[in-house]
């Protein structure tokens, strides 16, 4: 690939990068190898450092036409006398490889075992059994993330209620947000300091559009950890009312699960 700047040309390739100032261009041109294609060619006045055939690279008429025109246009306006700067490649450095999360990695694990598994019951004929098994699969996941959804929002109610600290939490501003229902709410944002000297926010709100908010209210922070501060109230209602409604619902995942048991089993009871 080639592209022009502002100092010249960047040839740019599988393993290495070059720059060609506009000063090192002799000639740029183009030579017409089909119907469509075109090979475009420059001409470099630095042979030690540069090709000495030069750079030539097969691409779209019009994108090569169009770039010789623009680097011959960069090239008249330069002087004709005077030192020409070398032309410089480097190495291309790799890319950073990507790291998965537990979550990635699993769920891609997760799709080629239900491929693999649909692919081996529907060769025995047993397609109902084969749709089944990718139910079974799903589930088995969904109870999976459910149950670490479960245990994320305990853990720090607990630890709250357990070995919390109480502060005080100071009034700083207020917004309006959109709540899940497309409601409207006001949030109330507090500023607390915890036990390291750190000053961090926390917010709670109410649905009641002429609720005025407390200048101070007490939180809950837990030494040595990263969780936020919470209420004794919010902790309580997470305890007692949200983590057990999300219980309620692994247990009906994992239902979903048993029933759908995945394909390896449904062979063996067919």
């Amino acid at each position: 690939m080639a592209r022009l700047t502002v100092e010249g040309v960047v040839w740019e390739e599988r393993a290495t990068v070059t720059r060609i100032p506009y000063r090192a261009v002799l000639d740029a041109s183009t030579e017409a190898v089909g119907a469509r294609r075109i090979r475009l060619h420059v001409e470099v006045a630095d042979r030690t450092h540069g090709r000495p055939g030069g750079y030539e690279l097969v691409c779209g008429a019009r994108a090569a036409q169009t770039f010789v025109r623009a680097l011959l246009a960069h090239r008249a306006i330069l002087p004709a006398t005077g030192a020409i700067p070398p032309v410089t490649t480097e190495r291309r450095r790799s890319p950073p490889r990507k790291r998965y999360t537990r979550g990635e990695l699993g769920l891609r694990v997760l799709l080629v075992a239900v491929v693999l598994n649909f692919l081996a019951i529907v060769a025995t004929g047993r397609y109902l059994a084969a749709v089944l098994s990718c139910f079974g699969f799903f589930a088995w996941w969904g109870s999976a993330d459910l149950a670490a959804h479960i245990v994320s929002l305990a853990r720090p109610a607990w630890a709250s209620i357990a070995r919390g600290v109480q502060v005080e939490a100071h009034y700083v501003k207020s917004d309006l947000r959109h709540s899940t229902s497309g409601r409207m709410w006001h949030r109330w944002v507090y500023e607390y300091t915890d036990m390291d000297g750190g000053v961090h926010e926390y917010a709670t709100g109410s649905a009641t559009r002429n609720a005025q908010p407390p200048k101070t209210r007490t939180v809950t922070v837990v030494p040595g950890t990263k969780h936020g501060a919470l209420s004794r109230g919010d902790a309580v209602l997470t305890l007692l009312v949200l983590v057990p409604a999300l219980l309620l619902g692994l247990v009906i995942v994992s239902l979903a699960a048993v029933v759908a048991i995945p394909g390896v089993l449904l062979l063996g009871l067919g």
